[in-house]
């Protein structure tokens, strides 16, 4: 049975999808799998090579990828997880969410409250997975005449969040309303709320938000909820496991690096008024904030729309990308 090192860095939610998915391959490759968690302790990459001996390594690139930057990972299959492209040369094996299909999914979203500009809230370093989404955003308005806007978190923002809080008020409030924001991510997305509302700024009426990796934690938890953009984490996890496997197996040519596009929109409150769902949408999600926390279940929700479960599953999914089950949890 072959060993291979699963290296971690990306948060809980992300991660434990993308665990799935390598876990799910494992199973059928017959790996044997070892975790190191990155983000407790900067691993000694070659005393853990020294002692698992593995076939192969599955690392996980999108929280920190500077620390693989001069891994000994030379003569051993290695696959990256969203890994920083200047960081791991473009040459090495990597899987990696699509930035177009997330960037289109997001525009089409915020286009859809009319906006008078779109704007892009980029990272608080630069990242090569930060640039490519804004240069397809920067493609989306230019392609509607619609005047781009990009905010860049000041110096030390991610360690000052309260001089990061006061740059984005000041920069939201010159935006033209309505306009419509993309964050990197969920993070930015959440700041992004934050700020606006000591600004004194509506959303979604003045401003449209919408975020990546739809991260329940933070998106529920935003006052507005935010919407954001769902990666397909468990098919990027099974898809870097079996290129690992063409890797280790291939004695010629290397397999080709994976572009994996996103799985949908999760619409929250941070681009739609209630006014946006139809009445029957309304009362079905009117009742799930009320009772989700007594009991209630997804047949429940079901019978307000007065057809089918799985005609109300799709209902509800078209108006707001989630499923019964999700909206209550």
């Amino acid at each position: 049975m072959h060993t291979i090192l699963v290296f971690r860095t990306g948060v809980q939610a992300a991660w434990s999808e993308k665990f799935a998915g390598i876990s799910a391959f494992a199973r059928e490759a017959g790996w044997q799998l070892q975790t190191i968690d990155a983000r407790l302790s900067k691993p000694t990459f070659k005393d853990l090579i020294d002692f698992w001996s593995p076939r192969g390594i599955l690392a996980d690139a999108s929280g920190d990828a500077a620390q693989f930057r001069n891994a000994p990972f030379a003569g051993i299959p290695t696959v990256y997880l969203n890994p920083e492209t200047d960081a791991q040369g473009a040459r090495r094996l990597s899987v990696i969410s699509e930035p177009e299909g997330i960037v289109r999914l997001a525009a089409h979203e915020l286009l859809s409250r009319e906006v008078k500009a779109l704007v892009y809230v980029d990272w608080f370093s630069p990242v090569s997975w930060s640039e490519s989404k804004r240069a397809v955003l920067r493609t989306v308005a230019r392609l509607h005449k619609l005047p781009f806007h990009i905010i860049t978190p000041c110096r030390n923002a991610a360690q000052d969040s309260v001089r990061f809080m006061r740059q984005l008020s000041a920069e939201l409030k010159n935006l033209p309303q309505p306009s419509g924001v993309f964050a990197v991510n969920d993070v930015i997305g959440a700041a992004v709320i934050t700020a606006a509302g000591k600004a004194g700024i509506r959303i979604p009426e003045d401003l449209s938000v919408v975020s990546v990796d739809d991260d329940p934690e933070i998106c529920e938890n935003c006052s507005p909820t935010l919407t954001s953009i769902r990666p397909d984490f468990f098919r990027m996890g099974f898809a870097a496991g079996r290129l690992l496997r063409q890797a280790i197996e291939s004695t010629d040519e290397q397999p080709s690096p994976l572009t994996i596009p996103p799985l949908s929109t999760v619409r929250r409150a941070s681009s739609r008024t209630l006014a946006d769902y139809d009445a029957i949408v309304n009362k079905a999600l009117e009742l799930i904030r009320l009772k989700a926390c007594e009991g209630l279940t997804p047949a429940d929700a079901a019978t307000l729309f007065g057809a089918s479960r799985r005609s109300a599953e799709l209902r509800l999914k078209a108006a707001t990308g989630q499923t019964i089950g999700d909206a209550i949890l």
